[in-house]
């Protein structure tokens, strides 16, 4: 198991999580990603509203005025190349974790997986020392600590007022064991829907997230190590 631990950590190495979630609090919608950890230091990145992204929540971050943040290169963490977040600073004042955020009160957003036991016939299965999966039809195997998924999503059933949004198989053919309960907090016109999944070893935590308008608009996950 140490083995299968190591190779697996050295997998989503990139896409590992660093703490909690959070969006920008700022009124100008957006807020600078500085190199250091002052207002002087340099300008490396801008975070947009309602875009996810994670921050280092470790002991003495309530003293902090400044948070390292981890903000992802690909909105919807597909496979990239190592690294694929880029790391800074940000005020604390200028940032707010979505577990403060209103949780979900009414029915206008609607959220459902379809789940199907995982099925291997037609799929491309990478294996290491021909035991360990590492890869399904190229993509990560998200929630399982080597062994085959139990459960995949077959579709994603997303509504804003009614008006159904489609969800391309591409952003969920990776993920797997999605059965645990989600929460679903909400920001103006955006939605975000937080989970936590595992096989009971293969941890990784999920957020989407859905614009009024726009559709999905961003999937992040990282591995839970």
């Amino acid at each position: 198991m140490k083995t299968i631990n190591l190779i697996l950590t050295f997998i989503v190495i990139a896409s590992t999580t660093f703490g909690q979630v959070a969006i920008i609090l700022d009124k100008d919608g957006f807020t600078n990603v500085r190199k250091e950890a002052n207002g002087e230091s340099e300008v490396i990145h801008k975070i947009l509203d309602n875009e996810v992204f994670w921050f280092d929540y470790e002991v003495g971050y309530f003293e902090k005025e400044w948070v390292e943040v981890f903000i992802p290169k690909n909105k919807f963490s597909f496979s990239s190349s190592d690294p694929d977040y880029i790391q800074g600073f940000v005020h604390k004042s200028r940032m707010k974790p979505i577990d403060k955020l209103p949780e979900l009160t009414d029915e206008n957003f609607k959220f459902k997986y379809e789940l199907i036991p995982f099925d291997s016939i037609g799929k491309i299965i990478d294996k290491h020392d021909s035991k360990w999966i590492t890869q399904i039809n190229g993509r990560p195997v998200w929630g399982t600590d080597g062994n085959f998924p139990r459960l995949q999503v077959n579709n994603i059933k997303v509504s804003i007022d009614n008006a159904e949004i489609l969800i391309h198989p591409a952003f969920y053919c990776d993920i797997y064991e999605c059965d645990g309960g989600y929460t679903i907090y909400k920001n103006g016109n955006t939605y975000f829907v937080y989970q936590m999944n595992s096989d009971g070893a293969g941890a990784y935590q999920i957020v989407w997230v859905f614009t009024k308008g726009k559709g999905l608009i961003q999937r992040l996950i990282g591995a839970m190590i």
